[in-house]
């Protein structure tokens, strides 16, 4: 983790935006799918009783601008027997001055209307936590002019979470489609301490392997 001199720290987004993003995102897919539907009707079908594969982006609602790293995103192989979706993956969620990672497992009910399928699931994760905290810096003045020398100090530990979400899927050719992705976690571990809840917001490709 390399955070710049500035010591800000990103805000957080409130829950009416959060709900607000992923109202929009759902009634982008559904525009989407009126025009979609038509073009493929057999990729409508042809991702119930299978293996997906998905990957996504999930910046949408908060960027690590202070440092230089890699952003948030996620994948999963999805087993769907029928009704349902078991999912084991790894996520990433990165922050101005944090970032936790690791392995993710959960379980959800797929809902249909149309092309479209609805996935509210809950999840687990399992991983690591790396947290900076400006603890040695100081305020100077100087000629009249005051300032602040961030020292940052770094610190890591085992990270564990649980989650809900929503995954809103649209196939749209054969065995690809895409997706729109929203969760909020709640994590443990001490470098999380100051701040445990992380939404995400994205989006992403999925591709059905058999």
């Amino acid at each position: 983790m390399h955070p710049s001199t500035s010591n800000a720290r990103a805000t957080t987004p409130s829950s009416l935006r959060r709900s607000q993003a992923w109202l929009v995102a759902i009634a982008l897919c559904c525009i989407a799918s009126l025009s979609l539907a038509a073009q493929a009707p057999s990729a409508q079908r042809s991702f119930d009783h299978t293996i997906v594969i998905g990957a996504d982006w999930l910046q949408a609602n908060a960027l690590p601008l202070d440092r230089n790293a890699a952003q948030s995103v996620g994948g999963d192989i999805s087993w769907r027997p029928g009704n349902w979706a078991f999912n084991g993956g790894w996520l990433r969620i990165a922050r101005d001055l944090s970032t936790v990672q690791g392995v993710t497992l959960s379980a959800g009910r797929v809902l249909r209307a149309g092309p479209i399928r609805f996935i509210p699931a809950l999840s687990v994760l399992g991983g690591e936590a790396y947290e900076s905290r400006d603890s040695t810096g100081y305020d100077f003045v100087s000629g009249g002019t005051t300032g602040h020398v961030a020292r940052y100090s770094y610190s890591s530990a085992f990270a564990f979470g649980g989650g809900v979400g929503l995954t809103v899927e649209l196939p749209i050719y054969r065995i690809i489609g895409v997706r729109v992705v929203g969760s909020e976690w709640l994590f443990g571990g001490s470098p999380v301490e100051g701040d445990r809840n992380r939404g995400v917001v994205g989006a992403g490709l999925t591709l059905r392997v058999r």
